[in-house]
Formats: structure tokens, C-alpha cells, sequence
């Protein structure tokens, strides 16, 4: 099995008129999503640092960060961008590739597309080839990958980096060959990190990596030609072997399309998705006047086993730790009736009222295994008096079966943008993105959401 050459041959033979228009769509709909989150997260202490970082080194201005107001190269505009747009953790989620598809590719599409003038349509069928690539890979190498410890938002995603600007820099197959190969040795992404400025880091390390890695083979650079599927390669590696099918990856390749078939979770809440069901149904019954967060004595929280793994923050301090708190998560959601970027503020995690009430709250596996993006969450609250209510919730609304309306999205790229960019600027920057299938060239829309936007005062 030539696992890495006929993935190379995807990515280079992959013609917008085989990509299903269904496809095409919610790939426009996942890069608006994201480019919202980036403006957001570029407004983010990580975001800003990572911003300082590249401003200072000597560049050649051809790629936009997001949200900052100056050019450099794609590399380091896809690690800044890349940065951005998972500070807050409200970027998209594949639940194939346990992770988050979008972050990791956006950015290269939006960088390497802006240095090669590419047009909307191009950068369309390059985000997809890379979602390909990513999705099939996380889905294929099993979950014992995400168990041991690997952010699969990292190292999936520097695959599809790389596939992304391997496509835009117009390499041929041996080229993206060797592109693919080099990045099997530039993944990385520990899931320890969770809950602090480096899990942002993951997807902006990969999607520069990504780049990097193509840019090296369009010079001539060499990796082995079967550095995925090889003994020693990137299955090899980064599973236990005993729940990887690389033979997987292939099947149905170019004729369908995991986009279509997996999908993608658009998050209604900035933190980690393993807690939407639970926040959804506190929401809900809020909504119903069932609970208040004085009537409550007891929460217990129940999901599959694997789908907590994420959640490893149960008396968080930090804004990042409650991202990764399922009682955090609960406790705000009773307290405010709802969970927006200001529930994740130092501030409000330190809440005497928050500290107190997450206490009551408890975690449990169910004895059914499933992954961190999928399965079902029950919700029991014990109140005051003795009466239970009991809440299940199995598809929450952004996910593939319960998808956000263009509506719901478009409200949240507005509330993402606009305190950042103003009302007027982030409206020209949505119109641009709606329009991406007919855009001759992605400047106009790089510079749109490229101007400075407003950074909230320290203190």
C-alpha cells in the first residue's frame, strides 16, 4: 500500500469540480467560522505574545495576521493566525479526527493563498483537500492516539498544512510527497497543555509547520516516501497499532468526503466541546424555568467513557482551566443562563459564588466507550425539597445532525469581529467571506480582517 503516494496524488488531482457543492458550502461556512474565532482570539494575552514574537523578527511582508495590522511571511503569519483562532477554544470540531479540523488549515489557506494571489474558489478546494487529509488520518489511527497523550488538532494538522500549501504552491505529487514525509516529523501537540496559552499554540505550530514542510520539498528537500504508512512511520509512532487502519484512510478517497460524512461541530459555546451536551441542557431547563442555581444541591454529570478525557481542569482558577472544566461549565451555566467569552475570564471563574456551586457538581463515566467529540451526556440535578430532573442530550445544536443556521452563524462571526474590527468593517469582512466561491483573489478579504483591532485595557 503506496498509503503516502496516493494521498499526495489527491491533493494534487483533487479538481473543484469533483468536490460536491454541499462540500464546497459548509467548507465556505467552516472558514467563516474560524476567521470569526481568529478576530476574537487575536484580542486574546497568547495571541498578542505569539503577534510580538513575529513583529520582531526581520520578514518579507507577503502574509496578514489576522486582526494585527501588519504583513509577514506565510509561516509565520499561519502560526500567529493559527494561534488566534484557538485561543478561546471556539474554533470547529470533527469528532473522525477527535479534534478540531479548521485551525490548523485556515490559516495556511489564508497565508499561502494571499503570497500566490489565489482566488476563493482555489483556496475552497485546498481547504477541503487538507480536511481530507486531516480527518482521514485522526479517524484512521485510532483512539488510542488522543488517549496517549497526542492533541490530534496538532499533529493531524500539520499533515493538512501541509497538503493545504502543498496544493497552492502548486507542487507536483513527488513534491507533495515529500512534503507530506517531512511533516510526519514536525507533528506534535501534548495534551497536558490543556487549559494553558500552549494548546493555542498546537494548531499555530502546525499550520507553520505545515507550510514550512512544503516549502522545503518545492526546494528540492527529501523525506522518505512512506514516512506515513512505513514501519516506522507516523502510524508507527503515534498509535498503539493495535486500533490503527491505514488501509482506512483510502477508502472511498476523492468520491467522498468526510466533511459530508463526519462533519463538522460549529461550537455555540467558546470551550471545550466535551461539555456542550451539559451546558445545553442546564440551558435549557433554565430556559423552562426548572432550575436556578439557589434550588440546587446536588449535579451529577454523566457521559461515556474517553469522552471526559479532555476535561482535566475539576477545580480550575483560570479562565483557560474552566475551558476544561465540566464543573465549571455547569456552575456558570446555572449562575448566568448562559456561557459566552466573558464566562471564561479569570474573574468570573474566581467568583466565590462560582467556586462554591462547581463543588457540587460531579463527573461520572457511563460503561459504554466512546470518543471526546461524540456520545451522549446526562445531566441529574437534585434540588432543594428532594425533587431530580434528569436531562439527556445527545446531538447538540452546531453539530452535524443539529447544524447552526446561517443565521446563528453569522451572529456569532459578528460578535466574534466586531468589538475588535466595529460594526462596519466586520460586516465588509462577513460580505467577503459569504461571497469566497467568487472572490478573484483573497486580498481584499486578508485585508478586511487584517486591520488592527481594538485590544481591551490591561486590568
Amino acid at each position: 500500500m503506496q498509503l503516502t503516494e496516493e494521498l499526495a496524488r489527491f491533493i494534487t488531482d483533487l479538481r473543484a469540480g469533483d468536490i460536491p457543492s454541499e462540500a464546497r458550502a459548509l467548507a465556505v461556512r467552516a472558514i467563516l467560522d474560524t476567521a470569526g474565532v481568529m478576530l476574537a482570539g487575536s484580542r486574546e494575552d497568547c495571541a498578542r505574545i505569539a503577534a510580538d514574537v513575529v513583529r520582531a523578527r526581520e520578514s518579507r511582508p507577503v502574509a496578514t495576521v489576522v486582526g494585527a495590522g501588519f504583513r509577514t511571511t506565510p509561516e509565520s503569519a499561519a502560526f500567529v493566525n493559527g494561534v488566534a483562532g484557538h485561543a478561546l477554544d471556539y474554533d470547529d470540531v470533527n469528532s473522525g479526527m477527535t479534534g478540531h479540523p479548521s485551525v490548523p488549515l485556515v490559516p495556511a489557506v489564508l497565508a499561502v493563498g494571499e503570497e500566490t494571489g489565489a482566488s476563493g474558489r482555489e483556496i475552497i478546494s485546498a481547504f477541503i483537500a487538507g480536511f481530507e487529509v486531516e480527518t482521514r488520518l485522526g479517524r484512521a489511527i485510532g483512539r488510542s492516539h488522543y488517549e496517549r497523550g497526542w492533541h490530534a488538532t496538532a499533529t493531524m494538522g500539520v499533515l493538512g498544512s501541509a497538503a493545504v500549501s502543498a496544493r497552492l504552491y502548486g507542487l507536483s505529487v513527488e513534491q507533495t510527497q515529500m512534503a507530506l514525509g517531512i511533516a510526519v516529523s514536525l507533528a506534535s501537540g501534548s495534551r497536558q497543555n490543556f487549559g494553558t496559552m500552549t494548546k493555542p499554540l498546537h494548531p499555530g505550530h502546525a499550520s507553520q509547520n505545515g507550510i514550512v514542510a512544503a516549502q522545503l520539498a518545492a526546494r528540492g528537500f527529501t523525506a522518505d516516501a512512506t514516512a506515513i504508512e512505513a514501519p516506522l512511520g507516523f502510524f508507527a509512532l503515534f498509535s498503539s497499532g493495535l486500533d490503527s487502519a491505514p488501509e482506512a484512510v483510502l477508502a472511498g478517497l476523492g468520491s467522498e468526503f468526510e466533511m459530508l460524512d463526519t462533519g463538522i461541530s460549529v461550537k455555540n459555546y467558546p470551550c471545550c466541546f466535551g461539555t456542550h451536551r451539559a451546558i445545553q441542557a442546564i440551558l435549557d431547563l433554565r430556559a423552562e424555568d426548572r432550575v436556578s442555581a439557589g434550588l440546587v444541591e446536588q449535579v451529577n454529570v454523566l457521559m461515556p467513557r474517553g469522552a471526559a478525557s479532555p476535561l482535566i481542569h475539576s477545580r480550575p482558577t483560570t479562565g483557560l482551566e474552566g475551558k476544561f472544566s465540566m464543573e465549571y461549565c455547569v456552575a456558570a451555566a446555572l449562575l448566568d443562563g448562559r456561557v459566552g467569552l466573558s464566562t471564561f475570564e479569570d474573574s468570573a471563574v474566581q467568583r466565590p459564588a462560582a467556586q462554591e456551586l462547581l463543588r457540587k457538581v460531579g463527573l461520572q463515566e457511563a460503561d459504554v466507550d466512546s470518543a471526546p467529540a461524540d456520545g451522549f451526556t446526562e445531566v441529574r440535578l437534585r434540588l432543594r425539597g428532594g425533587e431530580e430532573i434528569l436531562r439527556r442530550v445527545d446531538e447538540p445544536r452546531g453539530g452535524p445532525g443539529e447544524p447552526l443556521t446561517l443565521q446563528e452563524l453569522t451572529a456569532k462571526f459578528r460578535d466574534c469581529s466586531e468589538p475588535g474590527l466595529g460594526a462596519e468593517a466586520a460586516e465588509r469582512a462577513l460580505r467577503l467571506l459569504l461571497d469566497l466561491e467568487r472572490l478573484d483573489t483573497i486580498a481584499e478579504l486578508t485585508s478586511a480582517i487584517g486591520r488592527p483591532v481594538a485590544v481591551p485595557a490591561a486590568g
